[in-house]
């Protein structure tokens, strides 16, 4: 298949969503450097990790609709940034109360 853009797809695999995937992956690390220099409220942080987890599983969810719909298949470079994405913020969330704990 042509597509008009020609980073939409590289040898039969979906490759337009790899950047939003490498933002999210991108903010979530800025996030750990944000969390060891600054005391943030857990709950805020709970709200934020929460949104960012949400927001890359739909574009997972989005990337296997697209790639379904075009024929090609998934990127699997996607799945282990969102798993990546899960775990650091999972961390951050924990790692957030736990400060929050000590602090009291």
């Amino acid at each position: 298949m042509t597509f008009t853009y020609e980073n939409f797809a590289k040898d039969g695999t979906l490759t337009l969503l790899d950047p939003l995937f490498t933002l999210l992956l991108i903010f979530s690390a800025l996030f750990i450097i944000v969390l060891l220099g600054f005391s943030i409220n857990p709950k805020i942080m709970l709200f934020i990790g929460a949104l960012i987890i949400l927001l890359s599983a739909q574009l997972q969810s989005i990337a296997g609709i697209l790639a379904d719909e075009l024929n090609l298949a998934s990127s699997s470079k996607n799945f282990y940034i969102f798993i990546a994405i899960v775990v650091i913020q999972l961390g951050l969330i924990v790692f957030a109360f736990v400060k929050d704990k000590k602090k009291k």
